[in-house]
């Protein structure tokens, strides 16, 4: 291999480690960043993450798997969020077998709330829009080649 392509490789490599190490730091800091704001309501992140993916209404297979994880561990979390008051199931208009998972009233102010502290001293705070706008389109972008 000559010169040159040792050091294409070595630069290649350093910028996927870098950019690999800056973006698991930012999940790290992310992820705290939403535990603590969930906490603020006496909610877990999942929940809280449930709580945010309701902004419509979904049966709780389609949650599941935005949540990733298995349909009795959204049962748990729906559950719990019903006997709040913040969540009821309905019956879905096209499937008889189904239930929709619907925000009350108390369900979609909390989501609100939640989400306006979500966006307040977060990782990305001392970013502009289109700062944030770019760094979400890139992330995107890097996405559709995976």
């Amino acid at each position: 291999m000559s010169s040159s392509a040792v050091q294409d490789t070595a630069a290649l490599g350093c910028s996927v480690k870098e950019i690999r190490s800056l973006v698991v730091e930012l999940n790290k800091r992310m992820d705290a960043h939403q535990r603590g704001r969930s906490a603020e309501f006496d909610l877990t992140p999942t929940q809280a993450k449930a709580l945010e993916e309701l902004g419509r209404p979904r049966t709780a297979r389609e949650l599941a798997a935005i949540l990733s994880c298995e349909p009795p561990n959204v049962t748990y979390v729906v559950d719990k969020l019903e006997k709040r008051g913040l969540v009821v199931r309905e019956p879905h208009p096209q499937d008889r077998r189904a239930k929709r998972l619907v925000l009350t009233d108390a369900g979609r102010e909390l989501r609100l709330e939640l989400l306006r502290r979500i966006g307040r001293d977060s990782p990305l705070d001392h970013m502009s829009h289109e700062e944030r706008a770019a760094l979400r389109d890139q992330l995107a972008r890097a996405l559709e080649g995976a």
